[in-house]
């Protein structure tokens, strides 16, 4: 029985250098003529002030669009995807924006189905959200790769886009925007309201962002995907389930959806989450908090204090 497409799940991207596998982050721009770090004068000239605040749209099996222009050129389509890694561009946004690509063998990708992409290095002068004129203090090394749904034009990685800058991402109000974590720290001692601060707890060079839950589990926070709470399948299940497709980069993983769980990230409980369980991902595949679970809360992230903010969005009247 031919399987209905579910959703698209971005995360797990990982670079694979000869036989050896490391998470997305530093340790992959360690070459090249631009170290990760640095960008052009004409950028930084640009970057005095915190960049606008922008509206996404959120579209299903796409995930959470905003209008992207890359050195000066656009507009195109990209992702909000917290759990890619790095920030990633189609070979046509490449060409379209004159990115300069690294010659020589590149890394390659996979994502949770563990299918493997071939990339690029990149280098990129400028990347704007919103409007040509809202530049980001962008790390200027990117990956292109051809593996990609066909109508996204590419992957926005805010833990790279803001740099020193912390951002926030409001779902309910789906609106992105930047803030100075120097002047508005989060702090492990101010609670939100029937929220949580929590550690952005990190693995090797990866600078996605992690959360501990009372499981005593590490769960990525991963904007990327269109699912809930994501599981992998430890007992087969799902070959014996009627499951749906879940596209990634390069392939597909099979998902059923499970009953409901109630988990905990530091103060907030988290009640009757939508779970979803996988089966065909790779084995060291992370548990997930996609967009089925995160949807009702603002998320804030602080890279300067490592400290991740997760709370409900009050209306004008005070209710959530």
């Amino acid at each position: 029985m031919k399987k209905k497409a579910f959703g698209l799940s971005t995360a797990f991207l990982i670079l694979l250098t000869g036989t050896r596998a490391v998470s997305y982050g530093a340790a992959l721009f360690v070459s090249g003529q631009n170290p990760r770090g640095t960008r052009p004068s004409a950028q930084i000239a640009r970057l005095d002030s915190i960049p606008r605040s922008v509206s996404f749209r959120e579209v299903r099996g796409r995930g959470l669009l905003v209008t992207t222009w890359i050195n000066s050129a656009g507009p195109f389509t990209f992702a909000i995807d917290t759990g890619a890694g790095a920030t990633i561009l189609s070979p046509r946004v490449a060409t379209e924006a004159g990115v300069s690509v690294r010659e020589g063998s590149g890394p390659s990708i996979a994502g949770l189905s563990g299918a493997v992409v071939s990339a690029h290095d990149a280098v990129i002068q400028t990347l704007a959200v919103g409007d040509p004129q809202n530049y980001l203090p962008a790390k200027v090394d990117v990956i292109v790769t051809s593996g990609l749904p066909r109508d996204l034009d590419g992957l926005l990685d805010p833990n790279d886009a803001f740099g020193p800058f912390g951002y926030v991402i409001d779902l309910p109000r789906q609106e992105l925007s930047a803030f100075d974590p120097v002047r508005l720290p989060l702090s492990i001692h101010v609670q939100p309201r029937d929220g949580a601060v929590v550690a952005w707890l990190r693995e090797g060079n990866s600078h996605r962002p992690f959360v501990r839950l009372d499981t005593g589990e590490r769960a990525l926070i991963d904007t990327g995907s269109s699912l809930g709470f994501v599981v992998r399948d430890l007992a087969g299940g799902a070959a014996r389930t009627r499951g749906s497709a879940v596209h990634d980069v390069g392939g597909s993983v099979s998902a059923r959806r499970a009953a409901p769980r109630t988990i905990a990230i530091g103060s907030l409980v988290l009640r009757n989450i939508p779970t979803d369980v996988v089966s065909g991902a790779a084995i060291d595949a992370p548990v997930m908090l996609g967009l089925n679970a995160l949807r009702p809360f603002r998320l804030r992230f602080d890279p300067l204090h490592r400290l991740i903010e997760i709370a409900p969005v009050e209306d004008a009247y005070g209710h959530y």
